[in-house]
């Protein structure tokens, strides 16, 4: 009974030792990385499917807030359009509209859609099996209160360049997409409770995906490590070996058919994407659909801005790259999307 009581002892005052030093590391790796952990409980950052957090009084455009069934979002029309059409701009798996960057553009004097995929409205609230289908609606609501005809550029970012991508194979109405940080393929689902269930559905049919049951469990252990001990995790690793484990005919049936799209499109990808590799999946991509170019920035990041990692309470995720290589993507790559935006849109 001693020699019992002896042994459930130590095994206590280890799982005690271990607690402690696991809490000593988050509190040193939370005080290193704060710049980079959202804590305003009233920011977008961490609550993105909040529109009324969204800054709609802007300068030189009217921002009109959409909450209609599956679109949801905001509708910016500059005092002075200068171009013919319409962009849609959808964010990532961080759940925003990549709002800031279409504030910008309506600067520039383009009507802009900065709209939601999940989260609000009748949308899925993660990413589950996201129904392609919702463009219908998206397109149906353009064409009752857009200001301008024209064509129609659609740009995403990240998993909304997943997103994007396969809308364009689906929709003829777009006539030009813009990739940031783009997937070839149809990854699972980001929702906790259907891990290995499609990002993405058609028609009421989930559509063919690579599984993360493919991937090596090394990888999800040392992710799993990361988030406890609030250490940078790279998702990279994961993707990579989800591919590496997945066999031929599963990676063509969950290959997005780019080229299926016809139009005109551009993509602007880091070779330090800790996220996933973007840079290669976007040569996979004009590999099938060469009418869209593809622009390599070797030292940049997932992201083209100085947050090389994002951060809650959960944990800390490395994007990748180095402000200065970022900041030159990100003042390239804008130039870049300007020119083409007013070559397609007739500016």
């Amino acid at each position: 009974m001693r020699l019992i009581l002896k042994v459930l002892l130590r095994i206590v005052v280890i799982a005690i030792l271990i607690t402690v030093i696991i809490f000593g590391i988050r509190w040193v790796q939370t005080n290193r990385y704060s710049e980079y952990i959202a804590t305003d409980e009233e920011s977008v950052y961490v609550e993105p499917a909040n529109l009324a957090l969204y800054e709609t009084e802007q300068a030189n455009m009217t921002v009109e807030t959409i909450e209609e069934g599956y679109v949801n979002g905001f509708h910016l029309v500059p005092d002075e359009i200068l171009a013919e059409g319409a962009i849609f701009t959808f964010g990532g798996s961080e759940g925003s509209p990549n709002y800031e960057l279409a504030v910008q553009l309506a600067n520039e004097g383009y009507e802009v859609y900065s709209l939601f995929f999940f989260g609000p409205g009748e949308l899925p609230e993660s990413i589950h099996e996201v129904p392609l289908d919702f463009y219908q609606e998206v397109l149906a609501y353009h064409e009752e209160h857009s200001q301008s005809d024209g064509p129609i550029t659609v740009l995403g970012a990240s998993k909304g360049a997943e997103l994007t991508l396969n809308l364009a194979t689906i929709y003829e109405e777009i006539d030009h997409i813009v990739l940031y940080a783009p997937s070839a393929y149809n990854f699972f689902s980001l929702d906790q409770q259907n891990a290995d269930a499609s990002s993405w559905s058609y028609q009421d049919e989930p559509l063919p995906h690579l599984s993360n049951q493919s991937g090596s469990m090394i990888e999800t252990m040392q992710m799993i490590a990361g988030f406890i001990t609030y250490t940078p995790v790279s998702y990279q690793p994961i993707y990579d070996s989800v591919i590496e484990g997945s066999e031929a005919e599963s990676l063509e049936a969950a290959r997005i058919k780019a080229e299926e799209f016809t139009g005109e499109g551009i993509i602007f990808a880091g070779g330090d994407d800790l996220m996933w590799n973007s840079s290669q999946m976007g040569e996979a991509i004009i590999e099938q659909a060469n009418q869209i170019e593809i622009h390599n920035y070797p030292e940049a990041g997932h992201l083209f801005s100085n947050k090389r990692y994002l951060g809650d309470s959960a944990g800390l995720i490395a994007l990748g790259g180095n402000d200065e290589a970022n900041q030159a993507a990100l003042e390239e790559s804008h130039d870049i999307l300007l020119e083409n935006l007013a070559n397609w849109h007739n500016k």
